[in-house]
């Protein structure tokens, strides 16, 4: 098999010939900066990402949209909840707009055709709770950590139009993205964050436009991947996704509480990423190699192989060495030696 006829086996829960593995990180240390209008951050991050295709050889990428996070929509101007909804696009969106597109297509080039590439989406809530975080700290310090949730506690209409908005130019992002060929399919990264944002609320507002944006993935791409952000720890009712039409699943296994086999039941069986933690005590970043193959193995005798990708629950900590992953790499190597090709 190839690597691309491996993934998407994987990804539809067939046999393959070999277990796979898929770790991703930042390649900034400060992801959030911006990259539109400071072209080195994202000359930096195709450069990161270069290193890090050399080095492992990826059987599929994610896209880092490190410097890129951030549709450019006046947030400084909301002071208020009820601001959201006069929020505006900045003059730059078109700019901004294609400068993803052009951020795209190198990576595109970097990788060639025979490389499963997955563009990053962040959701609306995503893009709205970081940028007030970052212009109006105030806001996330009275939500306990997060802004969105502050803000839909004041006026959840109001920031109803201003998510529908973002989630509009997200489709015409996706549009020119995997409309175009140029990725093959979307990672969509959405949040409960760390549930301040309760159920109820998430299913009114939030909900909606994501399922949008799904839909919009799925008319040009088979395969996307749905990633259940548990950032540090940040925790999600999962229940909250399982109609979420992806064909492969991401969590934060540990941050859950949620297991690769218990969550592979609760999506109804699809393929899941994951398995280790992402941060800096984490066992991937800070354990030995013993330790690390042991909990591949442990993974594996838990959930199977079939449909199962090693992964992380998130990006990877920048601290992370390089062996550590070469271990991981290593054991299902060899795991696929003794199980899958006998």
């Amino acid at each position: 098999m190839t690597d691309k006829e491996r993934v998407l086996a994987a990804f539809h829960n067939q046999p393959t010939d070999k277990l796979l593995v898929a770790f991703w990180h930042h390649y900034l240390e400060d992801e959030l900066v911006d990259g539109l209008h400071h072209p080195k951050f994202v000359a930096k991050n195709i450069a990161g990402a270069k290193t890090f295709y050399e080095e492992f050889h990826p059987a599929f990428v994610k896209v880092m949209t490190d410097g890129l996070f951030f549709m450019p929509f006046a947030y400084e101007d909301a002071h208020s909840a009820a601001d959201m909804a006069d929020l505006r696009p900045e003059a730059d969106l078109e700019a901004y707009l294609d400068r993803s597109v052009e951020f795209a297509k190198d990576l595109r080039a970097m990788y060639g055709p025979d490389v499963l590439m997955f563009y990053n989406i962040f959701s609306a809530a995503f893009q709205v709770n970081h940028r007030m975080r970052q212009t109006h700290p105030e806001m996330a310090e009275a939500g306990g950590g997060s802004s969105i949730a502050w803000l839909l506690k004041q006026d959840p209409e109001a920031v109803k139009a201003a998510l529908d908005k973002i989630t509009d130019v997200t489709l015409e992002l996706i549009d020119r993205i995997l409309g175009a060929g140029i990725a093959d399919g979307m990672y969509f990264s959405v949040s409960q964050f760390n549930r301040l944002v309760d159920d109820e609320t998430y299913r009114k507002y939030l909900m909606p436009g994501e399922k949008r944006i799904i839909e919009r993935a799925n008319r040009y791409a088979k395969d996307n991947i749905l990633h259940i952000c548990g950032w540090r720890g940040s925790r999600n009712n999962l229940s909250l996704f399982t109609d979420y039409d992806c064909s492969v699943i991401n969590w934060a296994v540990h941050a859950e509480n949620v297991s690769l086999a218990e969550g592979k039941k609760m999506f109804g069986g699809k393929c899941v990423i994951g398995g280790f933690g992402n941060d800096r005590t984490d066992l991937l970043c800070a354990g030995t190699k013993k330790e690390i193959q042991d909990y591949v193995e442990q993974i594996v005798a838990e959930a199977g192989t079939t449909g199962v990708i090693i992964g992380a629950d998130c990006t990877t900590h920048l601290q992370t060495p390089d062996a550590h992953i070469h271990w991981v790499y290593e054991k299902a190597a060899e795991i696929s030696e003794r199980l899958l090709q006998k």
